[in-house]
């Protein structure tokens, strides 16, 4: 018996690890994503976010928001445009980051709008508290849902819960040491409240006690405070000296100095708001027209390089850094 011939062919499947997509994004230092071409790989972002300086790092902009005659205005870096919000004018304002609302003075109560960098308006805004006088400075508590505000003619500062119970009396000291007060700010992790008087930086518990006066030593004459609550650091922004330049210092909250005396120049010129954000520094002035500016102040023995970041051409009355950064419970 003749067989036929068998000729047998085996296939042998050799496992290969796949490049993926995401491997490739890592291997070239992207953050999050990144599109191909020619085998080049080209990091991208995520809706919402930029890429930063080194091309790789996705980041939130910075977004400005300033409360001007009219109406509150917000400008993100980078794309310069400043755009309306809310139109109301205000001289007191804040934001509520995770609540994605604006807490601002206006129409003599304490008012919330919706807001999530841009003005949304699901709903009406809504009165939370009435103050007893007019409000010169206001700053949100995001993490007891609370929100402060200083009392001009009563020299006082008083508080209400964002959902709006009564109004409650923190503060309130008579003569000339309360004149003038202004410039509220805020750590809610730390427990405090920090402003501007005629003594200088300020500073007193969330419920009042322990209030201090003149507690920064730099022999500058402040215009405005800021505050780095990652670093329990406060800066302040004014005059220094015969007042030819404007400068900014910072001190620990107990008012110690921190590094030296920064130089921004501008001589003659007005502050009317500032901001911290890392080592980035943002103010108005109306130094060569009404503009915003930013600096970083990582070198202090040198006159800052100052950058113009928007033409304003209108007098800003209140200016918050508007990034998820500024809200976090600090150190």
């Amino acid at each position: 018996m003749k067989f036929g011939s068998v000729t047998v062919l085996v296939l042998c499947a050799i496992a290969l690890s796949p490049i993926t997509a995401e491997s490739v994004c890592k291997d070239a230092g992207c953050s999050h994503s990144c599109i191909t071409a020619v085998d080049i790989p080209t990091c991208t972002c995520p809706e919402g976010m930029v890429l930063g300086e080194d091309s790789k790092t996705c980041t939130v902009p910075v977004t400005i928001l300033m409360g001007m005659h009219r109406e509150i205005s917000a400008v993100t870096e980078g794309e310069g445009e400043v755009r309306s919000l809310v139109p109301i004018g205000t001289t007191a304002f804040d934001f509520h980051y995770n609540n994605k609302e604006i807490i601002a003075f206006a129409d003599n109560n304490i008012m919330r709008y919706s807001f999530a960098g841009e003005l949304t308006m699901p709903k009406q805004p809504s009165a939370i508290a009435t103050p007893t006088s007019r409000v010169s400075s206001l700053a949100v508590d995001w993490i007891h849902q609370d929100v402060y505000w200083i009392s001009r003619q009563r020299s006082a500062i008083e508080a209400s819960s964002l959902s709006g119970n009564s109004v409650r009396e923190i503060i309130a000291v008579e003569g000339e040491e309360s004149s003038d007060w202004n410039n509220l700010v805020i750590d809610p992790a730390a427990e405090k409240l920090f402003w501007l008087g005629r003594k200088g930086v300020y500073s007193c518990g969330l419920n009042g006690k322990n209030l201090k006066s003149n507690i920064t030593s730099w022999p500058v004459d402040a215009e405005d405070i800021a505050l780095d609550t990652q670093n329990k650091l406060i800066y302040i922004i004014g005059n220094y000296g015969n007042g030819v330049n404007k400068v900014v210092a910072a001190s620990h909250y107990e008012g110690t100095p921190v590094g030296d005396i920064v130089t921004i120049g501008q001589s003659g010129s007005k502050i009317y708001g500032f901001g911290v954000l890392g080592n980035t520094i943002y103010w108005e002035s109306n130094h060569d027209g009404e503009n915003l500016y930013k600096c970083k102040i990582a070198s202090a023995k040198e006159k800052a390089n100052v950058t113009l970041v928007e033409e304003l051409y209108q007098i800003v009355y209140d200016l918050k850094i508007y990034h998820p950064d500024i809200q976090k419970t600090g150190k």
